[in-house]
C-alpha cells in the first residue's frame, strides 16, 4: 500500500490510557503521522503488565501495545514552562489534537480548546472526557461509565448481578466518536472542535434498550444472551459446546424448524412478536433438539440453510479463523490490524507501539 487516506496529517496526541489512544490509533492506522507527547513516567499503561513484549524495562505491556501502534513517542514535561513552549511548538506543526485531559488539568496546563484555538486557528482539537457538563472534572474510567449509562443494568443473567461487559466497550465507543469528531472537523472545517464523553457515549449506545425504555417508559432487564426485541436471538448448548443463533424474520424461524426437524403445529411462534411473547417456552423447546446436535455439524447445517448461527468461539479460536497472515509483526510484537480495509487492503503495521521516548530527537529536529 503505498498511499493511505490521512498521508500528510500530522495528530498531536495528548492521550492516555484507552479512549484517547484509541482514536490516534485509528487516525494513525490511516496514514496520519501520530506524535505521542508522554509525561515523563510515560502513559500508565506502559507498567500494566505482565505481559510485556520484550524486555520488561521498556515498558510495553501488552495493554499499551494493543492500542499504540503507528506512532512516535516523545517526552515533555507540561508541568513546567519549557515542556509547555515545547508543545505549543509542536502544536503549531499540528493538524489535529487529541487529548483526554479533564477541563481543570487543561486549563492548568494551557490546552483549554478555547485558549489552544486563540493560538491555533486552524487546528481540529478533539477531545474525550468522562462526564458531561457540571460533572466534567470528575475522574472516570470504563468501568464507571459502564455503570453510571445503565450499560451494567442490562448485562448478564435475568437471575444474576449486573455485569460490566468483557472489554472496556465504552472507552472504544468514545475513541470511534472521537475519531469521528476528528475527521469531520477535518473534511468541513466549519465546526474545528468536537468533544466526546465515555458516560453520554454510553447512554445513547444503548440504541434499542434506550429505545424500548422512551417508548415504554418500563425498565428494561437483563436477558443474558436474548435480545429484548427479536427471537430466538441468543445462545444455546450442543453436546460439545454453545452456539448462537440469530434469527431476524420469520423465514429464518421456519428455515430452522427445518433444519432442527421441528413443526410450530398450532402456529404459536409463527411471528416475532409472538416468539418474544413466548420466548422462555421457546428457548426451552429449540434448547432441546439442539442438545442432540454437535456443534459443528449444527452450525454447518443452519449456514447451508442460511440462519444465522455460529460457534460461541474462544480468543484463541476466533483468532485461528482470521488466517495465519492476519496478526502483523514488526520489532518483536505481534498485533491486529485495524478492522478497516482501504482499496481492499488491511491498513499495515508501519510503526511499533514506541519505546518511551523513542523518537524525541527525531521530531524536535522536525521543529528547526
Amino acid at each position: 500500500m503505498t498511499s493511505l487516506p490521512l498521508d500528510g496529517i500530522r495528530v498531536i496526541d495528548l492521550s492516555r490510557v484507552l479512549a484517547g489512544p484509541f482514536a490516534t490509533m485509528l487516525l494513525a492506522d490511516l496514514g496520519a503521522d501520530v506524535v505521542k507527547v508522554e509525561p515523563p513516567d510515560g502513559d500508565e499503561t506502559r507498567s500494566w503488565g505482565p505481559p510485556w513484549w520484550g524486555d520488561a524495562g521498556d515498558r510495553r505491556s501488552a495493554y499499551f501495545a494493543s492500542v499504540n501502534r503507528n506512532k512516535r513517542s516523545i517526552v515533555l514535561d507540561l508541568r513546567t514552562d519549557d515542556g509547555r513552549a515545547l508543545c505549543d511548538r509542536l502544536l503549531a506543526t499540528g493538524d489535529v489534537l487529541i487529548h483526554n485531559y479533564r477541563p481543570a488539568t487543561a486549563a492548568r496546563l494551557g490546552l483549554a480548546t478555547d485558549a489552544v484555538r486563540h493560538r491555533h486557528p486552524r487546528l481540529v482539537v478533539s477531545t474525550v472526557g468522562g462526564f458531561a457538563g457540571a460533572e466534567a472534572d470528575r475522574p472516570a474510567y470504563d468501568l464507571l461509565a459502564q455503570a453510571v449509562s445503565g450499560l451494567m443494568s442490562v448485562t448478564g443473567e435475568p437471575d444474576g448481578p449486573p455485569m460490566k461487559v468483557g472489554v472496556a466497550l465504552l472507552d472504544l465507543i468514545a475513541g470511534l466518536e472521537c475519531a469521528i469528531g476528528a475527521l469531520a472537523a477535518l473534511v468541513g472545517r466549519r465546526g474545528s472542535t468536537a468533544s466526546v464523553n465515555l458516560v453520554e457515549a454510553g447512554v445513547t449506545s444503548l440504541t434499542n434498550v434506550l429505545g424500548n425504555h422512551l417508548a415504554t417508559g418500563a425498565e428494561p432487564e437483563r436477558h443474558g444472551t436474548a435480545h429484548p426485541n427479536i427471537a430466538p436471538y441468543q445462545s444455546f448448548e450442543a453436546r460439545d459446546g454453545h452456539l448462537v443463533v440469530a434469527v431476524g424474520n420469520d423465514a429464518q424461524f421456519a428455515r430452522l424448524l427445518s433444519v432442527l426437524h421441528l413443526a410450530d403445529a398450532d402456529g404459536r411462534f409463527a411471528t416475532n412478536a409472538q416468539r418474544v411473547g413466548g420466548r422462555d417456552e421457546l428457548g426451552g423447546w429449540l434448547g432441546e433438539a439442539i442438545a442432540t446436535w454437535d456443534r459443528e455439524p449444527l452450525v454447518g447445517a443452519l449456514s447451508d440453510a442460511d440462519v444465522p448461527a455460529g460457534p460461541v468461539n474462544s480468543v484463541p479460536e476466533a483468532l485461528s479463523t482470521m488466517g495465519p497472515e492476519w496478526v502483523q509483526e514488526l520489532d518483536g510484537v505481534r498485533l491486529a490490524p485495524g478492522p478497516l480495509r482501504v482499496d481492499g487492503e488491511l491498513t499495515p503495521l508501519r510503526r511499533p507501539p514506541p519505546r518511551l521516548g523513542e523518537h524525541m530527537d527525531e521530531v524536535l529536529a522536525e521543529l528547526e
